[in-house]
């Protein structure tokens, strides 16, 4: 078995794609929100690419959350935003989601043979589930705006630090090594790094500090959002 990791949305090529478990990252913030709207009771979460697509699909028992460029598009209920989200107390609701990069990614790797969602919040039970399917692993970081982003590295970093805890003989390309050691670096230090990301800066400009201080923790949920027939459920590991 072999952890490979694509560092920006558009950088994913087919052959880590097929016959591969594919972990989409994108701390800030479409993983996270995707993570805790499961973790708080929404029955599944619908991503799309565009804000029409999200218009069409609206029905009286859904949540339409998205932004553009970190701003809440308008006429949504929400932003792309998991502590809006957690403040919500809508169980058995569904949520329909479109960010700029997040959403991106899920739709670029959706022929993979197992297609989860992972961040701080699930890093070590997305690793799990992802070792249990017994086939190479792609990371593939949703990066920023075309770039890389560094918080989606470092939890691409912690979840092969996981991986190598559970299974020493698996291997893990250069960039990973690299995240890896990136991850132990700043282990302990999540919350005071991410606002001096890139995406950590946008996001302090518009006054989301809250949202980067939520993401930054480590495992706070079980649950392991995966890609079934175009819709996000939950699967959680014991």
């Amino acid at each position: 078995m072999r952890i490979e990791v694509v560092p920006t949305v558009e950088e994913i090529r087919f052959e880590q794609i097929s016959n591969h478990v594919v972990i989409v990252i994108d701390v800030l913030r479409a993983s996270s929100t995707i993570v805790t709207a499961l973790g708080n009771g929404f029955r599944s979460v619908i991503p799309v690419e565009t804000i029409g697509q999200a218009n069409s699909l609206r029905t009286s028992d859904c949540i339409l959350a998205g932004e553009r460029h970190c701003k809440k598009i308008p006429e949504f209920d929400c932003n792309n935003s998991p502590t809006e989200i957690a403040a919500l107390g809508k169980t058995g609701s569904q949520l329909i989601l479109t960010t700029t990069n997040g959403t991106r990614a899920i739709q670029k790797a959706e022929r993979a043979s197992a297609l989860l969602i992972g961040c701080f919040l699930n890093a070590t039970a997305c690793m799990r589930h992802a070792l249990s399917y017994h086939l190479d692993i792609t990371l593939y970081c949703a990066g920023t705006r075309s770039e890389f982003a560094l918080e989606d590295g470092l939890a691409a970093g912690l979840m092969i630090a996981q991986a190598q805890q559970s299974l020493p003989s698996i291997q893990i390309c250069d960039l990973g090594e690299v995240l890896k050691a990136s991850y132990l670096y700043y282990a302990g230090k999540l919350s005071e790094l991410l606002p001096h990301t890139t995406t950590g800066k946008r996001l302090i400009q518009h006054h989301l500090a809250s949202d980067i201080r939520y993401c930054a923790q480590v495992d706070q949920y079980q649950i392991v959002p995966y890609i079934k027939e175009k819709r996000i459920l939950p699967h959680l590991v014991s």
